[in-house]
Formats: structure tokens, sequence, C-alpha cells
């Protein structure tokens, strides 16, 4: 169910915050359509902090609040404009410059990219593998309660598998989706619709920083149509990295011009803090490193430190602190390293968190500070990751349709070769003119280049500078399509001089990355992808999903096995953070038909879902195989027989539908 009025307010919300923040700097662009996007890209990066420092005073995370903070300043600014009958519609001309042409093909990129991600996630009506699923359990959260914090519960009982993403993870993505679900009652499509905005637009915010950092829109949006094509760049996969990663441009953008106006070191500093704010430490860290890469080589061009944009990164960071530190006061320090390193408070992923922890506080949670800090550098270089191994050379060269869902891998042949020719042409034709100043992005994008082509073969080198190499990816592919980029025009260069047109030359370039990135990138995100794997076969997400959309939004639904995050992400509504349903939860299967129906009549349940095979799995793991295959069939046998749930739908050998009478 498309929502007009929730997509109007994402951009009203945004570009209010980002027009709020630029009028206090001077320096901002002139075309308004560029304008226009550069304030959308400042509120983005606006609106994460914002959610933090709401949530910290406890004002309600509310649409109306939000809308009222967004545009109370451009009222203020454009009711004085009324006032004082300054207030003018600007001159209309048909003509169009290199900048405004550059920038309206940008455009057509990104909605070219939106139109490909979001055919990909309404493929199949469910949400794909397991994350999304715990950003859908987030956001309701946010939309119902109002607030990024955790409920306090009894007995000191913590949420973390119930609330994956919500305290102490960072709240900048739940938060975001979750204000919009407030006007939006279909989560599902708001957690796909808004995830492949967000994504698509953070190729736009790409050629808006490129463009400043190179000074060339032609190259910028060169670069820009690589980067929608390269593979390793973003499926639509749903989850916070989509959100971390596309503010890392509106960040650059601010970075590079600090040095024009200072005062957009103000507004870089409320972006890194939300970068900070979005994701856990592994990916902030990550473009962290990137930024201070660039004021470092940026600092030897200029022959002087760059303090301001250090101080912009420095200030972020510090700022975000906010949220960090009240984590700390909250769950101490113990089990703060545990959510700051990447993983939930309960469970350390793979073994090697847990490990690198107790190596840090020691096993009864104390230690030297040089032990703490040997364990967190342990935990945030360490090489693991759900899909982190040695890559080949295959694996970068080769583009295939079949990838991974969360974090594709490859580049391409022809971009492959493109970086290489790059690579050499910027090494031996600029040699010592590196250092100059209008060549720093050039050092700035080999730099960028090692460190995320050391950081995505952590498994591979015998040192590995980044957690979770597999994540390096989409990082990887920035530098590869700037130095593709500039090998694009120095063949273009070289082929003038024999009389070939450089748009000819152009063309085939283009054509060959369409063919061997953007097709493979294109059939892996158009897809069928798999869901959750609490489903039995692969036919059940779907039989599911047909049976939500039978009845209204957000209907209170009750699956029997504690797996209710799969109503939540197929449009219906269950309390799985409230105490009440936690304790019933606890010792479900000792509980008769009587007292289960009393209790979801308390709640609010309208429905109840039975399923034979799903039950039997999960029950098993939570009660053991001899206590759940007794109870099991005695409490199916009691809810059909006393007469207390009235059977609805039925779906033979899957599931059972049972009306709460």
């Amino acid at each position: 169910m498309i929502s007009w009025l929730t997509i109007v307010l994402f951009f009203v919300y945004c570009w209010g915050l980002g027009f709020s923040a630029l009028s206090f700097v001077h320096k901002k662009p002139e075309l308004r359509l560029e304008k226009f996007f550069v304030t959308i890209g400042v509120g983005l990066g606006i609106f994460p902090i914002l959610v933090v420092l709401l949530n910290l005073v406890h004002i309600p995370l509310d649409w109306k609040i939000f809308l009222l903070l967004s545009m109370v300043w451009p009222i203020v600014v454009f009711g004085r404009k009324l006032y004082a009958k300054e207030l003018a519609m600007p001159p209309f001309s048909f003509s169009f410059t290199k900048s405004e042409l550059m920038l309206c093909g940008a455009v057509v990129i990104m909605l070219l990219s939106l139109f490909m991600y979001t055919k990909g996630a309404f493929a199949y009506p469910y949400l794909e593998d397991e994350d999304p699923w715990g950003h859908a359990v987030g956001s309701k959260y946010v939309a119902l309660e109002k607030r990024a914090y955790d409920p306090v519960l009894k007995d000191q009982t913590r949420l973390d598998e119930v609330l994956a993403y919500i305290d102490p993870y960072p709240p900048g993505y739940d938060g975001l989706m979750g204000v919009l679900h407030q006007t939006s009652p279909d989560l599902n499509w708001t957690l796909k619709f808004f995830n492949a905005l967000i994504i698509s637009l953070g190729l736009l915010f790409f050629f808006l920083c490129t463009k400043e950092f190179v000074g060339d829109s032609g190259k910028a949006l060169l670069a820009m149509l690589f980067l929608a094509m390269i593979p390793a760049y973003f499926s639509h996969f749903i989850w916070a990295h989509s959100y971390v990663v596309m503010l890392f441009f509106p960040a650059m953008y601010a970075l590079v011009m600090i040095k024009q106006d200072k005062g957009w070191m103000w507004i870089g500093l409320i972006i890194i803090a939300s970068i900070w704010v979005t994701q856990n430490i592994e990916e902030p860290i990550k473009l962290t490193t990137m930024m201070l890469l660039f004021v470092c080589v940026g600092s030897i061009s200029a022959t002087k430190f760059m303090r301001r944009e250090f101080l912009a990164i420095a200030g972020g960071t510090l700022f975000s602190l906010l949220w960090w530190g009240a984590m700390v006061a909250k769950y101490g320090y113990r089990d703060f390293i545990r959510a700051f390193t990447g993983s939930n408070i309960l469970v350390a992923e793979e073994g090697a968190l847990e490990s690198a922890v107790s190596s840090a506080v020691g096993a009864t949670g104390q230690g030297s500070f040089i032990q703490k800090i040997g364990g967190i550098f342990t935990s945030l270089t360490s090489s693991g990751g759900t899909a982190s191994r040695a890559y080949s050379f295959n694996d970068f060269f080769i583009a295939r349709g079949e990838n991974l869902i969360n974090a594709p891998i490859g580049i391409g042949i022809v971009l492959f070769i493109l970086t290489f020719v790059g690579i050499i042409w910027v090494l031996w034709h600029y040699r010592s003119r590196l250092v100059e100043s209008k060549n720093t992005w050039l050092m700035v994008s080999l730099f960028w280049l090692i460190y995320t082509f050391w950081g995505v073969n952590g498994q591979t080198f015998l040192v590995s500078i980044a957690r979770g190499p597999f994540r390096m990816w989409l990082l990887l592919a920035i530098p590869v399509v700037l130095l593709a980029m500039e090998g694009s025009y120095m063949l273009a260069g070289l082929m003038k001089k024999w009389n070939v047109p450089a748009i000819l030359v152009f063309g085939v370039i283009i054509i060959g990355v369409l063919l061997t990135s953007g097709y493979q990138k294109y059939q892996v995100n158009t897809a069928m992808w798999p869901t959750s794997g609490a489903y039995v076969n692969s036919i059940e997400p779907f039989e599911y999903a047909a049976w939500f959309n039978s009845i209204p939004l957000n209907t209170k639904v009750f699956l029997y096995v504690p797996r209710d995050k799969l109503v939540i992400g197929l449009g219906g509504e269950s309390c799985l953070w409230c105490q009440e349903v936690i304790d019933f939860r606890k010792d479900i299967l000792h509980k008769d038909a009587v007292l289960l129906h009393t209790f979801l009549k308390q709640q609010g349940y309208e429905y109840l879902i039975l399923n034979g095979n799903m039950d039997r799995k999960m029950f098993t793991t939570q009660f053991g195989a001899n206590e759940t295959e007794k109870l099991l069939p005695q409490r199916y046998e009691e809810i059909q027989k006393f007469g207390l749930f009235k059977p609805v739908y039925y779906k033979e050998n899957m599931f059972v539908v049972m009306r709460v009478g």
C-alpha cells in the first residue's frame, strides 16, 4: 500500500532540517535543483542525531514533532521575507548549463536505481533473510512506543534477541523507519520502499560530493553511473548499512566545502555524529578512517593541517557519546563493549567476540587498561563475519548473476580493467604532481583503495585491519569507480589522438560495464530472495503473506512459537517487548488452552497461528525434544476441543489460523 503522504513527509522532514542547517552557511550551491538535493542530504544527515537528542530528553519520537522541528525555521524565514515583500519567483530559463544537464542525468540514474531496487524488493511479499525482520520489530517499537530505549523490565530481563536493533544498538535507522511508519500503516512497504530510496539517494549524494571533490560534473556523472552498476555496491537488502554508508557522502560533501565556508564544519560535525549513531561501531570506524585519510592526504597537499576538517570528524565522534555514554551508564562497561564492537549483549558473533571481551575485561569484569584496549582492538579487527572468506582473483574480476544478498561482491571485467588502467595512469602520469592540491582527490582515491582492498582481504592477508571483511566490499566500490572513471577519461583522451570521438569511447565503455557488471547486478537485485529460517519450506512465506493480506493492517496476531517478528514484518502487530508476553512465553507449553485463551483476550489478540512443523522445530530448541513431543499434541488437542478458538483459515501441511473467540 503506497503511502504518498509519507513520501511527501519524508522529503519535508529532510528538506526542513537541511534548510535550517544551511541557513547558517554562506556558500551554498547556486543551481536550484542541486541546492534542493544538497538540502535533502544534509537533512537526512541530521535526522539520526536528532532522534538520539529527543530520545535522551524523553521527548516522544512522534512524526508531528519531527514535522514541527523541521518546518519551524523555514516558516520563520519565509514569514520574514513575506513580511518584507522580498519573496519573488526566480526567473525560469529553458537553457541548461553543463552542470545542470549532468545533474539531470544523475537524477535519471537515481530513479533507474530506485526502479531496480523496488522491483526486486517487491518481487516477493516477505522480508528477506533475518536482519530485515529484526529491523521491522525495531521500527514497530519506535512507531508505537515513540522511543529508542529498551523498556525497563523486571528481573533485569534483556531484550537483545527480541529488539536486536534497539538499545544498545544505535537507533538511527529504526528511528527513521519507525517515524515513517507512524503515517504509513504498511510497515512491509515502508521498509522496502524507503530502504531502496535511501540507497538510491546515496548515489545522487555521491554525484554531488564527487562533483565538488573532483571539480568536474562530467566525471562525477560517469563515476556515479559506475557506482550504480558495480555489483559490490549495495543490494536492496534492508539493514542499517543502507543509511550509514549513504551518510558518508553528505559528510564528505561538508568536509570538502569547509575550505569555501568554515560554517560547513558544523554541518559536517552533525552528520558525522549521525554516522556514529546509525549503526554499531564497526561501520562508523571504517567510514571515519576514510575521512581521516582524506584529512591526512589533504593536509599534505595543502602543506598545512586541515584543522577544521579534523575538528568536524573528532567533534562528530565525541558528539555521538550522547548515545554511547548513555549505553555505558545503562549496561556497564562489559556489556557495553559487546554492543560497541558489533554484537548484541547476549550473543557473540562466532565466538570471536566473546574471547576478545573476556580478554579485555577479565573473567570477573576487571583487567588492566592495556588488556581492555587490546581486547577492543582484537574484536574490532577480527577478520570474522557471517559471510567473510578468503577471496580469489575471479571474485573481483568476474561479476555473477548469483551473489550474496546482504553484502554482494564483485567488480566486473570492464570495470576491473578500467580501474587497473586508472591506477597505472595516475601513478605514471601524475607522479610527483599527486601531492598538488588540485590532485588531492586522486591521492585520496589511491589511499582509499589500499585501505578498503586490504579490509576486504582480511582473511587472505596476514594482518586484518577491519572487522567483517565481507562488509568492506561496498566501501571498496567507492575508490574503484573513481579510478575507473579516471581510466575511462585517459582512454578517451588517447583515442582522441586517433580521431575517435570521445562520445563513442564512453559509449563503448558504458555498454561494456553494463554487460559485465550492471546486468549481473540487475539479475541479483530483481531475483527471488530467500527469507527467515523459521519457515519450514519455501512455500510457507508466500502462504503466510497471502493470509495476512486478507486481514486489516496492524491486526494483532499471536504465533504459538516465539517468532512474532514474522507477524510484524508481514504487516500484523504483536507486542514482543511487553513484559506480560515475555513472561507468558517462557512457560507457554505448560499452559493449557484456557490460560492461553484468557491471556490472548486480555492482550487484545484477534488470531492465533498454529504451525505443526514450525512449532515443533522451535519448541524443541526451547523445551527439548522429549517435552515438546509430549506436550505439543496435548495443547493442540485442547485448543481444538474446548471451543475457545474458531478455525478460520487452513493450509494443509502448513498452518491453521484460529480466531480468538
